[in-house]
């Protein structure tokens, strides 16, 4: 009976121990994320405003009055950059090349009526240039919906 006990004792610290582990690899993995992604990620960047407009035109909310207190500020806006990894690199005829990084974000918001939604979006970036192309929307809560496929600045064309 006792070493059954120290097995199941052992076995739910292994448990928390590699819980533990695993919680500080996700908080580190963001931390390196936003230390080398371009500043393309948060409330008044190109992915964000894309994704609360597909939301309005979704018809998920009646329209932008319910989300913004004013022309610029949204009610209880929360971003959060989940990953951002270098995807390759752009360029064009007399242009520079930039590394190119696809973001990934989380978006957390509340209508003036207190309706939280929860969304995701799909970026590329550089750099020089936070709307490298459109973004991936999707909507995770209330209900899951893609709201908007995007495009790659990388496609072949």
């Amino acid at each position: 009976m006792k070493s059954s006990n120290k097995r199941k004792g052992r076995s739910l610290l292994e448990r928390i121990l590699h819980l533990i582990v695993a919680c500080c690899l996700a908080a580190s993995a963001a931390a390196t994320a936003a230390d080398t992604a371009p500043p393309c990620y948060g409330p008044e960047n190109h992915a964000t405003q894309s994704a609360l407009v597909e939301l309005v035109n979704a018809g998920h909310v009646p329209d932008a009055s319910a989300i913004y207190r004013d022309d610029n500020t949204p009610y209880h806006l929360k971003t959060t950059l989940l990953d951002a990894q270098p995807i390759g690199t752009l360029s064009g005829p007399g242009l520079p090349k930039v590394d190119v990084y696809r973001q990934i974000q989380k978006i957390e918001l509340s209508t003036r009526a207190g309706n939280p939604f929860t969304l995701l979006t799909i970026s590329e970036t550089s750099v020089a240039e936070c709307s490298l192309s459109s973004p991936t929307v999707v909507l995770l809560s209330p209900a899951y919906a893609v709201l908007r496929l995007g495009t790659s600045a990388l496609a072949p064309r």
